[in-house]
């Protein structure tokens, strides 16, 4: 004998009322895709640098806590280092933002992050790069990231920019390309300069020295050694000044510092939470109208002797039901919303498929949950007063 798909029903048999429920289900996945979805863009875009380093071991200062802050370690460390046996390489890498202050013609001076591009190529995994290099030769030349806020003012066509006057630390520099990094919360724009142009631009880092400070350490280890134990040799030659470790250390560190120290971090937690809290309220409702529309039907069917957990089995499948009904538009809303977002402010709005499944999850127990609350007063009720 075949069953009557009765949670289906009820939800399709009135189709303004599925269509509301679903626009409010939807709405509050899209908070919480929208919450998650910038927490998720602090805690990757602090890494993005740092995925694009083509190395095994990295080293920073001790007092180095996160990337952005400009506590650096001397130079002759990296040239310590080529000692070991297992090192086969290791190139500097220098980023400038204290001192880096770019203006466009017309514009108000703005800080900017300033990286220098390794004098040896392949050490940055930068799409274009190794293209880009013979064009950064001429004295202050540049590139740009085509991420960069548009609060700058840099003129770019085609993601190439124009000709126009632009001033880093108050000399002309002028822009020769562009390339690809990304914007976080504490850099909204990048520069790419040869090392050599540091001690030009900004003669002054590091106490007169620009060049004999190091930001990032990029190592390569021999096919074959163990990274653990060289990072451990490596950071004993000097422990109080710096520490190396592997990028996925580094990339973790970053991440947990703007996760746990930053109350940025915990705001956006906070949002999805108060998605969520909104959502259990606007299902509540919907499945609490529903389920008294029907009440004298499940008064029937409880005189008739069915059991609490049909009507418990009825709640969940329809609950189910409602939450994919609003997940999948909501989806579509969050991907359009997270292009423009990216567009415009440059961080990256990535909506993985585990990021998807998670909101998924959230929103299934937003419905079950909210259903489940809706089905006490059936629940406890005894059937004749539900006529």
């Amino acid at each position: 004998m075949r069953r009557t798909p009765l949670a289906w029903k009820n939800l399709v048999n009135e189709p303004r009322r599925l269509f509301l429920a679903s626009a409010g289900v939807g709405f509050a996945a899209v908070l919480m895709f929208t919450q998650n979805g910038f927490r998720n863009a602090l805690l990757d875009s602090p890494v993005q640098l740092i995925e694009l380093m083509d190395c095994d071991l990295v080293a920073v200062s001790k007092a180095r806590y996160m990337l952005p802050v400009n506590q650096r370690f001397p130079r002759d460390l990296l040239r310590r280092a080529l000692s070991d046996p297992s090192v086969l390489a290791a190139e500097p890498l220098l980023i400038e933002r204290l001192l880096a202050r770019v203006r466009v013609a017309g514009q108000k001076a703005r800080p900017i992050r300033v990286v220098s591009v390794p004098s040896q190529p392949g050490w940055l995994s930068i799409p274009g790069l190794s293209e880009l290099r013979q064009k950064l030769q001429p004295p202050g030349a540049a590139l740009i990231d085509r991420k960069t806020r548009r609060e700058y003012g840099f003129n770019l066509q085609d993601g190439e920019p124009v000709p126009q006057v632009v001033e880093l630390a108050g000399k002309r520099i002028h822009l020769v390309g562009s390339i690809t990094i990304g914007t976080d919360f504490a850099n909204e724009g990048t520069l790419l300069m040869r090392e050599s142009e540091f001690a030009e631009y900004f003669p002054v880092r590091g106490g007169w020295q620009p060049l004999e400070v190091v930001d990032v350490g990029m190592i390569r280890v021999r096919e074959g050694d163990d990274p653990k134990e060289v990072a451990a040799r490596l950071t004993s030659l000097a422990p109080k000044l710096w520490t190396v470790l592997s990028r996925a250390e580094l990339k973790q560190k970053e991440t947990n510092f703007w996760k746990e120290q930053t109350p940025v971090g915990k705001i956006f937690s906070i949002g999805t939470v108060m998605g969520f809290v909104v959502g259990v309220i606007i299902c509540y409702q919907i499945l609490f109208t529903s389920l008294q529309d029907a009440m004298p039907e499940f008064a029937t069917l409880k005189a008739m002797g069915y059991p609490n957990r049909f009507f418990i089995g009825l709640v969940v499948r329809q609950s189910v039901f409602l939450s994919l009904f609003g997940f999948v538009p909501a989806v579509l809303v969050a991907w359009g919303l997270f292009l423009a977002l990216e567009y415009f402010s440059g961080l990256p709005m990535r909506l993985t498929v585990m990021r998807c499944l998670l909101v998924l999850g959230l929103t299934t127990s937003m419905c079950l949950i909210s259903g489940l609350l809706a089905l006490r007063k059936l629940l406890r009720a005894d059937p004749a007063s539900l006529f």
